[in-house]
């Protein structure tokens, strides 16, 4: 069926904003795959996501997000930026980095406005070939950040020797603050260790002016 709706074009795009906290002012957003299906409905990416992980569909569907997402954001005002995740399976079966380039070619994307974000599965099974791609992305400008941070392993062993711009505070650490002393004590933790090494920090899930 996932086949399927790629070939029928029935997978489409949602944008979740990204704003200062201070100003509230939108800097720019992230792009969600979404699969509406005619007969089994609305499709969380949670279910299909891993299985397209596992039948390397990821490849074409990240492919097909990635220009598509361009496309859009290039008729959008800069400087607004437009964050796209990667799978490991992406740079393990496809190429990355052609498809990247691809995509800025022909939407016309300014290559600073996007931004690449991956997760620490990525970096767990990374070799030369993965950092080295990491490294010609940012080399034509394109940011890379590190999604849903706290909830690996061996986060702390990377941050100060890949090549990784942003950190994105995972949302189930934001959904426990305000209140939460072990929550807190985290968020608080992330964003002295990120802002000493020079990095940008987003925080995802915030939903009331208390978080």
């Amino acid at each position: 069926a996932m086949r399927q709706s790629h070939e029928r074009r029935e997978f489409g795009i949602a944008y979740q904003p990204q704003c200062t906290l201070g100003e509230r002012r939108p800097l720019g957003v992230e792009a969600l795959m979404r699969w509406r299906h005619p007969q089994l409905g609305e499709i969380p990416p949670s279910r299909f996501i891993p299985l397209a992980e596992e039948t390397g569909l990821i490849v074409d569907l990240g492919r097909w997000m990635l220009e598509a997402a361009c496309t859009e954001v290039a008729s959008w005002p800069a400087p607004l930026t437009l964050a796209v995740n990667v799978s490991a399976v992406q740079f393990e079966l496809g190429d990355i980095v052609g498809d990247v380039v691809a995509a800025l070619d022909r939407s016309g994307l300014d290559p600073g406005r996007l931004e690449l974000e991956i997760t620490e599965s990525v970096l767990v099974a990374s070799d030369g070939g993965v950092l080295a791609a990491l490294e010609k992305l940012r080399g034509i400008g394109v940011t890379i950040a590190l999604d849903d941070f706290g909830t690996g392993y061996s986060s702390l062993s990377y941050l100060g020797r890949l090549p990784i711009d942003k950190i994105k505070i995972d949302q189930s650490f934001v959904r426990h603050v305000p209140g939460d002393p072990q929550a807190e004590a985290v968020v608080e933790t992330i964003l002295s260790l990120a802002h000493t090494l020079g990095k940008t920090v987003v925080a995802e899930g915030i939903a009331t002016p208390a978080q």
